[in-house]
């Protein structure tokens, strides 16, 4: 027994079919339409996945950049206290404080920048409030002091500035 073939394409469009060489008829209006609108649904949940794949790509690397930067931050702030206590050795005070600029701008470059607090309106967004102080001598609700930088990328708030408030001694008498 003879093995059939497939039907062969034409340049006229029609199939060929080998065994009895009858054309088959044209489709009707109606299925092609009916295919063409198929096809473009097809197409849109294509680009729709695609679009969806990209976003969850730059989400995935977002995230990924934020857990190793948070994992980083707290050498950082050892840095900084290092540097803060200073040393009686100036080659390795210069040296704490040279691994310091360069960790700094590796986190610039990855696209990490402070949170500027100081002097600044208190932000609960930006800002962990972690005392208030009675002071004149600045506007109540201003940081008055930043016990740990905060740090955002982009948009995005990585870690709160841990703060110091001043508040206003009125309005403080009451509850003493």
């Amino acid at each position: 027994m003879a093995a059939r073939r497939p039907p062969v394409p034409r340049s006229d469009d029609s199939i060929d079919t080998p065994e009895d060489g009858a054309a088959a008829p044209p489709p009707d209006a109606d299925e092609v339409e009916r295919l063409r609108q198929a096809n473009l649904r097809l197409l849109a949940d294509f680009e729709n996945l695609r679009r969806r794949q990209a976003r969850e790509g730059e989400a995935a690397g977002r995230a990924g950049r934020r857990a190793v930067v948070l994992v980083l931050l707290p050498v950082l702030d050892t840095l900084e206290r290092a540097l803060a206590t200073g040393s009686t050795d100036p080659k390795f005070y210069a040296g704490v404080a040279a691994t310091q600029r360069l960790f700094e701008r590796a986190l610039r470059e990855a696209g990490v920048e402070p949170i500027e607090s100081l002097h600044q309106p208190f932000d609960p967004s930006l800002h962990e409030a972690i005392a208030t102080v009675d002071t004149d001598e600045a506007e109540p609700g201003t940081v008055v002091r930043e016990e740990q930088r905060g740090w955002r990328m982009g948009d995005e708030v990585i870690r709160p500035a841990r703060v110091v408030v001043a508040s206003s001694p009125e309005a403080a008498a009451p509850w003493r």
